[in-house]
């Protein structure tokens, strides 16, 4: 299964009948067609009832292969980082909480732009990488232009118990750590939706 978010709202791609019966506001699609893109995008940025668009198909990594050949894609890197506190690394950006990350520069292996963020965005040191975890996906329009932005996550690590400093210049107003209860009545309750549904899942 593939999910794209497009703000929060998502695109589905599955060949699992159980996901079908579990759309509830939205529609389901049993084909694709790279014409009908431009047709989904409009109807959920657009028909406010409709929460997401589910493609039923047998070949889901050759259909959302094609569905990706539509966009320009950006590619990401960031990190769901742990003290040793078992602590949670956030970053409050635009009115919402998020995982630091950013853009891989050209060139860049996509551990190195991952912990280069994490450093940059919050003042951290001392990452380490533990395991990689599900990529997300969402889109949004630049210049008109439909971009497809794909983010790579890695569980990391860190002893760093310093002074937390958020990069002002990339909109970054606060950085904290939060249990996971925090995580829970903070975090997930003003924060992006494929950001819910990606902690969701790991």
């Amino acid at each position: 299964m593939y999910k794209v978010f497009i703000k929060d709202k998502r695109i589905i791609f599955t060949s699992n009948q159980h996901d079908v019966d579990k759309v509830p506001f939205g529609i389901a699609l049993a084909f694709f067609s790279k014409d009908i893109i431009p047709i989904v995008l409009d109807v959920l940025s657009n028909q406010k009832d409709v929460k997401q668009v589910l493609f039923y198909v047998n070949n889901v990594d050759e259909v959302f292969s094609e569905f990706k050949s539509y966009f320009t894609i950006i590619e990401a890197a960031g990190g769901v980082v742990k003290s040793n506190e078992n602590k949670t690394l956030f970053i409050y950006r635009l009115g919402k909480w998020d995982l630091p990350k950013g853009k891989i520069e050209k060139g860049e292996k996509i551990e190195d732009a991952a912990i280069r963020e994490v450093e940059e965005e919050c003042a951290v040191s001392g990452l380490e990488i533990v395991k990689p975890l599900p990529n997300c996906y969402h889109i949004y329009h630049l210049n008109e232009k439909p971009i497809l932005k794909k983010t790579h996550w890695f569980e990391m690590k860190t002893d760093f118990e310093g002074k937390l400093i958020p990069q002002k210049e990339e909109g970054i107003e606060n950085v904290e750590w939060f249990t996971n209860e925090q995580i829970q009545e903070i975090a997930l309750e003003n924060t992006y939706a494929s950001i819910a549904d990606f902690l969701d899942k790991i």
